[in-house]
């Protein structure tokens, strides 16, 4: 559960492919696609800012001489929590004064407190809390950019597999691979601008380029997008 806004994401929806006869080829591509999306998926739904949805299920109250979690009697609400702000609703008064304690060790700030829930300020993300988010979504970058490389491979099995029960011929297979092999190369491409995407608008001034290649691809694609609204693959 989520106190904040989400991640923005970068644009995969910018992506756009074009059709492609060959059957290995257009399925190579589609599952290339499905991996840019999941990838905005993750960032978008697992990465935040000041992420306090555990903050009561770590934290022991005693009930009858035997504990129990806070968060039995406390819980964020979701709908109501978003950008600078945060939502709880509780259960029982007599666990008030422990609320309240969590919440100020976790640096939020009560604003007030009406028929069971309160209602509080979120902390503005420290230079640590950017820092760790920026490395989840490098983290998330690596994992997609190793499953490109496991479709083109996988692909390009499944046209020797071809080839070799005669399905089709040599000279198709090799076209083919070199197809496959280009494509994987430029969904690696827009998988960096996605990425780096996500980092800019995540970390604002704090955001810094890795690498000048990664700063010239990225403003590359930036320029593109800008241009014709879309990249072609």
């Amino acid at each position: 559960m989520e106190q904040a806004a989400k991640t923005p994401t970068a644009n995969s929806e910018v992506l756009q492919l074009k059709e492609e006869q060959n059957s290995y080829i257009a399925s190579a591509k589609e599952r290339m696609s499905d991996v840019i999306s999941n990838f905005s998926a993750a960032v978008e739904n697992s990465v935040t800012l000041g992420d306090f949805s555990q903050i009561f299920k770590t934290v022991n109250v005693w009930v009858r001489l035997r504990p129990r979690k806070l968060s039995q009697y406390a819980e964020i609400i979701q709908e109501r929590s978003g950008e600078g702000r945060l939502s709880v609703r509780y259960s029982d008064e007599d666990f008030l004064p422990n609320i309240k304690d969590t919440l100020k060790e976790n640096r939020l700030k009560v604003i007030s407190i009406d028929h069971n829930i309160i209602d509080c300020k979120t902390p503005k993300p420290s230079d640590q809390d950017i820092d760790i988010a920026v490395q989840k979504i490098k983290v998330l970058g690596s994992t997609a950019r190793n499953s490109l490389a496991q479709v083109k491979a996988d692909s390009i099995q499944r046209l020797q597999s071809a080839l070799k029960n005669e399905y089709v011929e040599a000279r198709d297979v090799k076209q083919a691979a070199d197809a496959i092999e280009n494509i994987e190369q430029k969904f690696g491409i827009f998988l960096l601008y996605v990425r780096l995407e996500a980092e800019k608008k995540l970390a604002g001034k704090f955001f810094k380029y890795e690498s000048d290649e990664a700063r010239n691809i990225h403003l590359s694609m930036v320029r593109r997008v800008k241009k014709d609204g879309h990249i072609d693959i």
